[in-house]
Parts: C-alpha cells; structure tokens; sequence
C-alpha cells in the first residue's frame, strides 16, 4: 500500500488505473448536477472510465485545437487573468481545470461517435407508439384567427365598417393593426380557446368560420377578430406531434443501446473495483 493515500489504486478499467487522487479530480466532473445513491454513484464512476478506455482502444482523442476552442467559448470575454483569478476564487487550477475539461469533451466525443450506431426512428414506431399513447395527444377547442388590434375604439369601430364595406380585413391589418402579426395579414394562428383572456374567447366562441366580431377591449388594445378556422376538442393528428413522437422514441432507443453497450463494455474489459473506498470518498466529498 502506497504512503500517500492518494496514490492508492481505486479502479483498474483493461489498461487504466485510476488512483483515489485521480478519481476526487474526476469526481466533479463525472457527478455534475446529479443526486444519486452513492451505490448507483459508483456505477455512474466505472461507467466513465469505461467509457474512456473504449476510447484509448479506439484511439479518439481530443486534439488542442479542439480544446483551446471550447476554452475560448467558455471564457467569453474575459481576459486570461481575469479568467484565471475566477477559476482560483473557486480553488480550481487553470490547468487541472483545462485537463478536465480536455476529458469532458472527450467522453462526449466518443459517445457521439457511439451514437451514430443508434438505429432511426421508423414510422411505422411511430404510428405504433401513437396509437398507444394517443390520450396524451388530446387538444381542447382549437380556433384559427385573424386580428387586428388599435390603441383607440373608434378608429377599431371604422376598421369594422370599413370591413363591411367590402375591404379586406387581411389588407386592413397590414395597414392599421399594431400587433406583431399584422404584417401576416393579422393571422395568429391556432390558438386553445381556453388559453386566451376571457373577454376574448367570449367575443368569438359563438362565431362561425368567416364571422367578424364586436370590438373587443383588452389590456392590449381594442380588437376586431374573425374566425377563420374551428376544431372541437379531440386528438392531435400523427403529423402534428412527429417531431415529440420521434424525440420519446429516440431517447428510449438511446437509453437501451447505451445500457447495452456499456454492459458489453464490462464484459470486454477486465474491471477491478474497491467499492468501499470509493463509497468512503463519495460519503465525505
């Protein structure tokens, strides 16, 4: 046993010995942000250096190009000093802190690489998950509007006349309307009823598609809306939800791939591992 408890080795990973001082550095950077068991902790630890002896096997490293990019990225505009004395303020080296920072990118590196092994999303998972899940894809009333919007009633009042008179309400939001959408023709879009201000779902509730309402006062201005489009509560439809469908989809798929190529990992290297020491280091760090 070596003198200095620093040097005592905690994890063997194929070729890589980690030592209990190598393994306080990396301790910050592999349980950033998280709040596990220490048991499952240790797990998340030997998966870290699994994950960098793939990459030694492999022979993926991160260049000094690419590091002293992502450096300059997280510096902004600080000088070099400045940066330094804030990295001392928090008791952290520049160096050790560039080091760590070098390992970081370089698991996210191979595990990008990793990644692109990661089968695609099909439509037909697509479909499947939802037809599955199909009540969590509910909408409530759905209205399609037009707008527009004056700081005074009577000039919305001739608005609504000169609407009636023929003018086109699209062309007239263009040119008197002061909401952001005026330059789309007054068009918002589809909107849930149920999120809008009461004295403006009450002013077109009752409007069938075409229909131009009252004036309407809000804390915005005085409006005149038309419905354009109507949609009862019902479900979203597979086209309008893809992109959320295939994101849950994904993500299952990474989380199984990566729990099974992590598990090959342990089979392929040879891991030697002092789980009380380690547990000990975590209980008072």
């Amino acid at each position: 046993m070596p003198d200095d408890p620093s040097e005592r080795k905690v994890i063997a990973v194929g070729e890589t010995i980690v030592t209990l001082g190598e393994l306080e550095r990396d301790l910050k950077l592999i349980a950033s942000g998280m709040d596990i068991p220490p048991d499952a902790m240790v797990e998340r630890i030997l998966d870290h250096y699994l994950i960098l002896e793939y990459g030694r096997e492999k022979g993926i490293a991160v260049s000094d190009r690419e590091l002293e990019q992502l450096v300059g990225e997280i510096k902004g505009d600080y000088d070099e000093k400045d940066f330094r004395d804030l990295l001392l303020k928090q008791y952290m080296d520049f160096e050790r802190w560039k080091e760590a920072l070098r390992r970081q990118l370089l698991v996210k590196k191979i595990l990008k690489g990793v990644s692109a092994e990661i089968p695609p999303v099909s439509h037909e998972e697509m479909k499947s998950y939802y037809e599955k899940h199909k009540e969590e894809f509910k909408h409530p009333v759905m209205v399609k509007l037009r707008q527009i919007v004056t700081g005074e009633r009577k000039e919305a009042e001739g608005a609504r006349e000169r609407i009636f008179e023929g003018e086109d309400m699209g062309d007239l939001a263009r040119e008197i309307s002061i909401a952001p959408e005026a330059r789309n023709g007054g068009v918002i879009g589809w909107v849930e009823e149920d999120t809008l201000e009461e004295t403006m779902s009450k002013a077109f509730s009752s409007l069938k598609a075409g229909q131009i309402s009252p004036v309407v006062k809000t804390s915005y201005g005085y409006h005149i809306f038309q419905v354009l489009e109507r949609r009862e509560a019902g479900y979203k439809a597979l086209h309008e939800v893809a992109k959320e469908v295939e994101s849950r989809l994904f993500y299952q798929k990474e989380r199984e791939f990566f729990g099974q190529w992590l598990k090959g990992l342990r089979q392929k290297f040879s891991v030697w591992v002092d789980r009380e020491l380690i547990m000990k280091t975590l209980e008072s760090a």
